[in-house]
């Protein structure tokens, strides 16, 4: 439905001559200030709150304003108030609907009950235009009152007598913007409040300026509200949040929207001395790997910051003051541990999803000097903290493909050509029986051509059926990532549409779903998406047009009503482990990823009680290869594009950030609902992170090697720039002899073990060369493998026990080193010999490694558990 009274055109010319008159312009309202959400009175719904002796207005008004964030950007969403004020005896149902710009054809509208004589207040999403389409740094936001009588919408007027109000959105296209959520607003003195958030924004500021080269123009965003707008994408514009209090705790949607948008990419810092346990359970779950010890003040202490250059080599400074400072003692899983005191962790970072999570154990003021100079620590803070926010892996341009490839005729089954082949035979069989009984089988020569010619058109007939009637159809392709710390699904749809005839899609959504169209179609006929007050959505307007193919995305979440989980161990072949919460009937295609580690194909047996997982060491796949098998059906061939565009073309993903298993299954029930007509098809890529148990003490077992992490070491030298631990590339075409020491780590629940041997596999292009592996034996490299001129796919094991103890550092310490050419040696020995400086010889000869993949043979022995004085060493529980 559109409004009736005046076509979109007609809207458009009256909307243009109001603004060009100045009869419809608000005072502009600035979104780019430090307040965010706060009351709206009832003068903003047009009653005259300012002077008490004003006659009460009659009538209803609504007004609509920014809310949240308060601060925009193209292709964003935005935060919307809407405020009603009903001065009759009378209830109303309220209609507003909202556009962006100069372009009424795409709106957003809310429908929301208003009682008598009361004053309420809604919630609208609203998408911006992307920046093409906005012409400077401020755009109009538009708002209409529409009436509905006997099936008709037409426009209400506002206090101004006219049917469109308008008001400015600035916006701020490439900032970094900050929020700070500090203690709830009702369970402290204003003054005290106001000192606690004007006390951490000193501290923000003075962290965040120390790593920039000039001084932010925009504040801190400072939550006013002890409740976040629940609209979709109501944090999106923030980078950062800074949590330090338990602002949140009422706020049940609000700890849900913050801890999705860490998961899309956000940077979160929790002050742990200034918030609750109970708070950072709800927003983390089980991602809330610590454990707090106990509470201390310190006067005085020494700070320890990790250089991520040189490693543990970092630096100490001293804090002193006559104020003491709290601190927190914990004790962490988290591998990225940035500060210290005394040994213990005040700061560490771990990630969640596609965002990261900064925890500090330490008090605002530990972190400057008096002579409020910024400390190391918070410098080194800062850098990694103040950055945007990471930008989730698109991947509805890689599902596209996948849903496309379902819209189409249906080939005819093979029963239905066998029915018509064997109907032939039969007819073919009998008549010459018949004639063969008359003595005339002269008649078949009719028979047979008669009989094959009506099967090819009988074929023909079926064929032409099948190709020109494409039936209506919905297509879905999903992405579902499981989130076991907090029974929660992050799903990323597109869906393909096609209509035999025009008509409406019947699109409904609910609450946890926010569907839009992909493409940015151009039409002169108005969209509306309208929100009802349980939160559901509807599309009004215009209906799928017959014969073209549409894409609808949609990115939301979902509390699973079943836990989704895959718990193993290992064995003597490899992984082996159940499969909950999904149909094993239904899922295909199974691997194990850990980004950007190698690949392990998955074998899943249904037929077991549980579905039983598993993943032998022999089953890894080379690189570029993601389903086993050299020949694929068309629908293994769309899913490996997909593979390949995801698991290879991005530097990260959070598809396989630790061992997961990936596996398509049926599409995912989100509440989406289509017109009848349609017929509804697709798949679903579910990634299960893996939860893994301690093996049996005393048993031989292998572990893959997608489950061990190959990181750089950090030797004296600081670490090596040959290989990436982030993207698992080397450098490619090195020339100078050169060595790569890395670290191999392995799964927690293997520690302590002994390791019995290790396999690696490598491919590496080093002709004239000499490559060779260094071990630590007794502390000393020694080398446990050469070989001359390699090339290709070089395989060897390991299998010296005095060269597989694990490091100190948690890991096994391997060195792959090449050594200068041949060429290259000879030449420098033919010059000093004669005298001449070697040094000045050029070695041109070109090698690299293109990857290492290293599976190990272990054992776990029950008399290595360490005691409990060393496990509190570690600073690990």
């Amino acid at each position: 439905m559109i409004p009736t009274t005046l076509s979109a055109a007609r809207f458009k010319q009256v909307v243009g001559v109001l603004v060009m008159c100045g009869l419809m312009a608000l005072p502009p309202v600035s979104s780019t200030g430090a307040l965010a959400q706060e009351d709206v009175s009832e003068s903003t719904a047009g009653s005259p709150a300012s002077d008490p002796q004003a006659k009460e207005p009659a009538g209803v008004a609504v007004t609509v304003m920014p809310s949240g964030v308060q601060r925009f950007a193209s292709g964003g969403w935005a935060s919307l108030a809407v405020v009603g004020v009903n001065h009759t005896d009378q209830d109303v149902e309220e209609v507003v609907s909202v556009f962006v710009g100069d372009d009424p054809n795409l709106q957003f509208s809310t429908r929301f009950w208003l009682p008598a004589r009361s004053k309420r207040q809604s919630w609208l999403p609203l998408a911006i235009p992307p920046s093409e389409r906005i012409d400077g740094n401020r755009v109009d936001l538009s708002m209409i009152r529409i009436a509905e009588s006997e099936g008709e919408e037409s426009f209400t007027e506002n206090v101004n007598q006219m049917p469109v109000s308008v008001r400015s959105l600035m916006l701020a296209d490439n900032e970094i913007n900050t929020g700070l959520f500090a203690g709830p607003l009702d369970l402290e003195g204003e003054t005290r409040r106001e000192a606690t958030r004007e006390r951490l924004n000193a501290v923000l500021n003075a962290g965040r300026d120390s790593v920039t080269l000039s001084p932010s123009d925009l504040p801190i965003v400072s939550f006013l509200s002890n409740f976040l707008p629940p609209t979709y994408g109501a944090l999106d514009e923030l980078d950062q949040v800074v949590i330090a209090g338990d602002q949140l705790q009422y706020d049940s949607d609000g700890v849900v929207a913050i801890r999705r948008w860490i998961r899309r990419g956000g940077r979160a810092w929790i002050m742990l001395d200034l918030t609750s346990q109970s708070l950072v359970n709800d927003l983390l779950g089980d991602d809330a790997d610590f454990t707090v010890i106990d509470r201390t003040e310190l006067n005085e202490f020494e700070l320890q910051t990790t250089d991520p250059v040189r490693g543990t080599a970092g630096s100490t400074e001293s804090w002193s003051s006559e104020t003491p400072v709290a601190m927190l003692r914990v004790l962490t899983q988290a591998d990225d541990v940035i500060c210290r005191i005394d040994g213990w962790p005040v700061a560490f970072r771990k990630r969640v999803g596609d965002g990261d999570v900064l925890f500090t154990a330490l008090g605002a003021d530990g972190w400057i000097h008096s002579d409020q100079k910024v400390m190391a620590g918070l410098n080194q803070l800062a850098r990694e903290f103040f950055e945007p926010k990471n930008q989730p892996q698109d991947l509805v341009a890689a599902m596209k493909p996948i849903v496309d490839d379902q819209i189409g005729y249906q080939i005819p089954s093979r029963s239905t050509a066998a029915f018509v082949l064997g109907v032939n035979a039969l007819v073919i069989l009998i008549g010459g029986v018949w004639w063969a009984r008359q003595r005339r089988l002269e008649r078949m020569a009719f028979l047979v051509p008669v009989s094959a010619i009506v099967t090819t058109l009988i074929m023909l007939a079926i064929g032409s059926s099948h190709a020109t009637a494409i039936p209506s159809t919905v297509a879905t392709s999903q992405v579902v990532q499981v989130q076991p710390a907090t029974g929660e699904a992050d799903v990323s749809t597109i869906r393909a549409v096609y209509s035999q005839q025009s008509g409406d899609l019947g699109l409904v959504s609910n609450h946890q779903v926010m569907t839009m169209p992909l493409e940015n179609t151009e039409t002169s006929q108005t969209r509306r998406v309208s929100l009802e007050d349980d939160g559901t959505s509807r599309w009004l307007g215009p209906g799928q047009p017959p014969g073209v193919v549409r894409h609808l995305v949609s990115d939301s979440s979902t509390t699973l009503q079943q836990p989704i989980r895959v718990r193993g161990t290992f064995d003597g072949q490899g992984f082996r482990g159940t499969l909950s919460g999904l149909d094993p009937q239904t899922c295909q295609d199974g691997l194990i990823v850990a980004s950007p580690g190698p690949i392990t194909a998955v074998t899943i047996d249904a037929d077991a009680s549980a579905g039983q997982v598993i993943a032998a060491a022999s089953d890894r796949l080379p690189p570029g290869q993601f389903i086993p098998g050299s020949i694929l059906t068309d629908q293994q061939r769309m899913r490996q594009d997909f593979y390949d565009a995801v698991l290879t073309s991005a530097e990260g993903h959070s598809l396989g950030q630790g061992p997961s298993l990936l596996v398509w299954t049926d599409p995912f029930e989100l509440g989406v609902q289509f017109d009848n007509r349609f017929d509804q098809r697709g798949a679903a890529l579910v990634s299960i992170p893996i939860q893994l148990e301690r093996p049996a003490g005393g048993v031989e077992f292998q572990i893959p090697s997608s489950f061990i992490r190959t990181d750089a070491f950090w030797g004296a030298q600081g670490r090596t720039t040959l290989f990436s631990p982030r993207t698992g590339k080397w450098l490619a075409e090195m020339t100078k002899a050169a060595e790569a020491q890395l670290l191999f780590r392995f799964p927690d629940v293997v520690a302590p073990m002994t390791l019995q041997q290790v396999n690696v596999t490598m491919k590496i292009n080093a002709p004239s060369r000499t490559f060779f592996v260094n071990a630590l034996v007794d502390d000393q490299p020694t080398r446990v493998f050469q070989l001359d001129n390699a090339t290709g796919v070089v395989t060897f094991t390991i299998d010296r026990r005095d060269a597989l103890r694990l490091h100190a550092d948690g890991g096994l310490y391997l060195a792959f080193g090449v050594t200068e050419s041949f060429e290259a040696t000879e030449r420098k020995a033919n010059a000093s010999n004669s005298g001449e400086a070697g040094d000045q010889v050029v070695d041109n000869a070109t090698w690299q490694i293109d990857y290492v993949q290293l599976d190990a043979v272990a054992q776990i022995n029950t008399s290595d558990l360490p005691s409990l004085d060393e496990a509190f060493d570690t600073g690990k529980p």
